[in-house]
């Protein structure tokens, strides 16, 4: 197990040597100053959003410590929320000014929590930001995720908008369709949002161009509660739920004639008399929110339309400086494409499976080999992306060894091959999962992955077991494999003459080893392998060999000399 855990170690370090990638210099784009002169980093975020688009930008947060401006190209449809959450951390730890310039299909979904994370949004021409409610995608149909889930994106959105400078509002509607926004420019240039219930105000957010927010709070004498606590009220006016009172034995209310629905005032084209008159619809209720990039500029959430990364850059005085661009690598490449489920599960069979048929042969050969190489692979990837980590690793380790002491050394299957397999299956669920107990649909999402993962692996092994059990032998693959000569005394191979037979039954020796019953004996300055008839004894027992059957030297203890 030593020369295992070696073995993966010295496998992992070149896979770490291989992640860390460095982006591409362009002097030309620029005056091309030299990168301590003054550079600016573009990293760009296309495609699904996953733990690999989260690795580039790390390593482009990194390479944007000195930089003058750090900027984000995002052109995705959306991905794993989880990996977008991670994605923002790393942005908004950055040490300069980061720009989310969105184009193509836009900043969709996680992209739009993504851009959120900047310091500033700028937008292509006939690109779009918003439809940010998180799903599950079941094998049917999509399915909307549970509001606890909801809650903790709408609360995501409304601490980057509020850390950034973006209205926060038009975040929270992106990903509640239940919410109404209104907004209305203000004469100084500002613009306003109001959030709406009932026809009433309950939170109204006033931005500026190139400037922070200038009014966060609820609307003179009006409390501003969540939409999820708006509705959970409006569902349980009697205060406690029915099955609640149950429990604790409160009595239940007498029934009373409900209420006829409120009434929302409005004025003119369904206008909430509560907005200014010239108030525009931003977001009705029972749909997402989605912007265009001329109605993002007009809310005052993008900075300006640019047709092109230059233009954006220039915006900002950046587009003199050296453009560094960063992307993804070969070895960033390779690990997403690790980390699939089908693939990831075939290399934990292959990793698994050959140290299955290593044990089954002597030495430490090929089958090894490849073992130690997929585990190396299995664990690296998911190591570099920052889903597993060292101890996942040491987990598998230990637990190898126990299955190896349970096997070779402890007769019979108890407690240490237990162990070994809880080890085992810890180390490969937690190396699967970022979260180890699921909170949210998205660690749910994970787990049904891990959920793949293991499943594949399991079966591919069970193939694996059986095939190497019962059909290898049979086919001619299995001569090349093992040694089928036989070393018959007739060909002239004999494993001892009848004479030293004679001459070592009743030698007196002691047990070198523990004998229980195997082990090895010293008789006359030699050594030999030798078996009790079923008892134990300790090493350093005087000892003598009573029966000897060709190599095989029975032995008893010895007691001296009887009359």
């Amino acid at each position: 197990m030593i020369r295992i855990f070696v073995a993966l170690v010295l496998a992992l370090a070149p896979l770490a040597t291989l992640a860390q990638g460095g982006g591409t210099w362009f002097p030309e784009a620029g005056s091309g100053t030299p990168p301590d002169g003054g550079y600016v980093v573009i990293a760009k975020i296309e495609g699904e959003i996953d733990d690999g688009v989260a690795v580039v930008v790390e390593r482009a947060v990194q390479e944007a410590a000195n930089a003058d401006g750090l900027v984000f190209v995002i052109d995705t449809p959306g991905g794993r929320v989880d990996s977008a959450i991670e994605i923002t951390r790393h942005i908004m730890s950055a040490k300069c000014p980061t720009v989310a310039y969105v184009e193509g299909m836009g900043a969709i979904s996680a992209g739009a929590i993504i851009s959120y994370s900047c310091d500033y949004i700028v937008m292509a021409p006939a690109s779009n930001i918003g439809a940010s409610t998180p799903i599950n995608m079941g094998a049917d149909q999509s399915i909307e995720v549970t509001e606890k889930s909801m809650s903790f994106i709408r609360a995501k959105y409304r601490a980057l908008g509020e850390e950034n400078n973006h209205n926060p509002l038009l975040g929270e509607a992106m990903v509640d369709n239940e919410i109404e926004l209104w907004g209305h420019a203000e004469a100084d240039g500002g613009y306003t949002v109001y959030k709406m219930h009932n026809g009433d105000v309950m939170e109204k957010v006033t931005t500026a161009p190139d400037a922070p927010l200038t009014e966060s709070a609820p609307a003179a004498g009006v409390a501003s509660l969540p939409s999820s606590t708006l509705r959970m009220q409006a569902q349980q006016p009697g205060g406690l739920p029915e099955i609640f009172r149950d429990i604790i034995g409160e009595p239940k209310p007498e029934p009373v004639e409900e209420a006829a629905p409120e009434v929302p005032l409005v004025g003119e084209n369904g206008r909430p008399v509560s907005v200014p008159a010239d108030a525009d619809l931003i977001s009705e209720p029972g749909k997402l929110l989605t912007l265009t990039s001329q109605e993002a500029v007009k809310y005052h959430l993008s900075q300006l339309q640019a047709e092109n990364i230059g233009a954006a850059l220039q915006h900002f005085g950046w587009d003199e400086l050296v453009w560094h661009y960063v992307v993804p690598n070969f070895a960033e490449y390779l690990f997403a494409w690790l980390t699939s489920p089908m693939i990831s599960g075939l290399l934990l069979m292959l990793g698994m499976g050959g140290l299955y048929m290593e044990v089954r042969t002597p030495g430490f050969g090929l089958p090894g080999i490849i073992g130690v190489a997929c585990l190396a692979l299995f664990f690296g990837s998911y190591i570099v992306l920052g889903v597993a980590d060292w101890v996942d690793l040491i987990l598998v380790v230990v637990g190898l060894g126990l299955l190896a002491v349970e096997i070779f050394m402890i007769p019979g299957f108890g407690v240490t091959g237990v162990s070994g397999i809880v080890c085992l299956m810890a180390g490969f669920y937690m190396a699967l999962v970022k979260a180890p107990i699921p909170q949210y649909d998205w660690d749910y999402a994970r787990l049904n992955d891990a959920g793949q993962t293991l499943t594949t692996a399991l079966v591919m092994f069970t193939v694996l077991v059986l095939v190497t059990w019962k059909l290898l032998p049979r086919t001619p693959l299995a001569g090349w494999l093992v040694l089928g000569e036989a070393q018959d005394i007739a060909a002239g191979y004999i494993v001892q003459s009848d004479e030293e037979e004679r001459l070592s039954s009743g030698l007196r020796g002691e047990a070198v080893t523990l004998l229980r019953p195997a082990g090895r004996g010293r008789f006359e300055g030699k050594n030999y392998d030798v078996v009790t008839r079923g008892e134990y004894i300790e090493p350093g027992t005087p000892i003598r060999i009573i029966r000897v059957d060709g190599n095989r030297h029975v032995v008893a203890r010895d007691e001296g000399d009887q009359a």
